[in-house]
This record gives C-alpha cells, structure tokens and sequence, in this order.
C-alpha cells in the first residue's frame, strides 16, 4: 500500500481515520504538530565491519511518534537488530551516531565461538555448517519461531532454535545462569564487558547518591565551579534509579524520585541551572505513575 500523502513510498505508519503513511511522510506531520524538526539527511544504508572482518550491511529507518524518536538498525540479509530511543525534541543526529556506536559493539562482541570442523561437538550449535560453543557471558535477542509455536534466538545475529540452545547448555550443566530481559532500546553487550548483579535497593540507591554529593558540596553549598561534574556523576545514581524502576517495584522507584528531587532542591549553590537538568532526568527516568502509595 502506497503512502496517502506523497503517494510514492510504501506506507509503514497506519494512523487510524487518517491514512497510512510512509515514515517520512509521518515524521514531517508528527514533527509539524510537536514544533520539532525530522532529520532528513542521514545515511538510510551503512555497512560496518566486525571483529572477524566479516562486513555487516544495515537498513537505518526513524518513528517520530508523540514524545518518542525511534531509531532501528536492521541488518540486511541478516538477523541483527539494533534500536535507539530518544526524546523527539532532542538532537536527532546525536541520535543516529548513538545507533552507529551501538551497532559497532553490538557486532564486535560475539556470544557464540566457532570451533574447529576438525571434529564433530555433540552439543555444539551448528549454522551454515559451522559449529560453534556458548561463551560464559552473552546476549541475545528474542525472535518468531517461523512456523513452529514458539520462539527462536537471535545470537551473534544468527537464528538459533530453542532445541539446539538447550543442547548448547549442556555444556554447563550444574552451573547457574543469571538473566534480564531488557528492551531492544537499552545498551548491548560489546567487547571487554561483563556482567554482575546490581543492588536497586531504595536506601542502597539513596545511600549512594548523598555520597556522590558529598563528594561536591561545601557543607552543604554546590559551588558553579563544581557543578557540572556533580551532574556527570550523579548520572550513574539516575541510572540505579531507572533500573530500580523497570526491574523493581515501581512505587519505590516513584518514592524514591521524589525524595532525590527534594534533597536537589533543598542545596544552596550559585549556578543558573541547577538540579533543573537533573530533575529532567529524573523525570525521565521514572515517569509519574498514578499510585506511589
């Protein structure tokens, strides 16, 4: 189906009573309506190596919708998948420099390990007759099973069954596995990262974000000297408190917002700006939820 506004591009926005639209078509109009501005110009095909040298060709398409810029990256011919989500008021090719980063970790850290054809592995994962291990630490993507009834995994952007995962597994029998399910919008694994739990306990939150204060405060004085590296390191406490809010309870994490904002306000300093920026962020992070009880 066509486009109902330009009528030369295949619609992929349907907006009901409206008309479908091609995406730039939707994000002139939804643009026009939130008194921002698209992005245009940007490369829409890149191709980027990866560590086995191997190139990786990649579609670039926007969703601007109400409050939301979504940028995807969808291999060509392969399986990989990456997305980057913003605000639609904000730098659009700051953006799409963030997918291109994200792309190139992405690509660069490999889940699976090719293994000799030499010999035959019983519980190695074989893929375009290739045999590969599991590595101790991965990441995957949740993918349609096809004609089958349940899902498929997207690893190193390859499609793995489900059975030859399980098989793959053995290998660690007796062993523990961890596991988060994250939005596809959220940083990927890349090279030289490793995983470990992380505390999202409220007071542990709280406990390190007035100890990342005091690192700054004079008593209890934020000098302008001072402030913009105090907001750079409270980014990482924003963060817990994002992470206690998706993987939490969600009227702790909303508790816990109000009182980070109170302790902001309640600083004396001589800047124009701050906590405004920070409390945006916090905003962002942990949106207003309609029971904090």
């Amino acid at each position: 189906m066509k486009c109902t506004r330009c009528g030369l591009k295949e619609a992929r926005v349907h907006v009901t009573g409206v008309g479908p639209f091609c995406l730039d078509c939707n994000n002139s109009l939804v643009s026009e309506l939130l008194g921002t501005q698209a992005l245009e110009n940007y490369d829409r095909n890149i191709s980027l190596e990866d560590g086995d040298g191997i190139i990786h060709r990649f579609e670039i398409s926007n969703v601007i919708s109400p409050g939301f810029s979504e940028w995807k990256a969808e291999e060509i011919g392969g399986k990989y998948m990456f997305e980057v989500l913003v605000r639609s008021e904000e730098n659009q090719a700051e953006a799409v420099e963030q997918l291109h980063r994200k792309i190139i970790s992405g690509i660069g850290y490999k889940t699976l390990e090719r293994i000799p054809n030499d010999y035959h592995i019983e519980n190695a994962i074989n893929v375009d007759k290739e045999q590969y291990n599991l590595k101790s630490i991965g990441t995957l993507r949740i993918g349609d099973g096809g004609e089958s009834d349940t899902v498929s995994l997207i690893i190193d952007g390859k499609r793995i069954g489900l059975n030859d995962f399980g098989l793959a597994l053995t290998a660690f029998e007796g062993f523990n596995m961890d596991f988060m399910i994250k939005d596809p919008s959220e940083e990927v694994l890349g090279k030289n990262t490793a995983l470990k739990p992380i505390s999202v306990d409220p007071q542990v939150i709280m406990d390190s974000f007035e100890r990342t204060l005091s690192w700054f405060l004079d008593g209890d004085f934020l000098s302008y000297k001072c402030a913009s590296a105090c907001e750079d390191a409270l980014m990482e406490r924003i963060e817990l408190l994002e992470m206690l809010y998706r993987y939490g309870d969600r009227n702790e994490a909303a508790k816990l917002a109000e009182r980070i904002k109170n302790r902001l306000l309640s600083i004396d300093h001589d800047t124009d700006y701050f906590p405004e920026y920070i409390i945006e962020l916090i905003d962002q992070a942990v949106p207003e939820i309609e029971d904090k009880d």
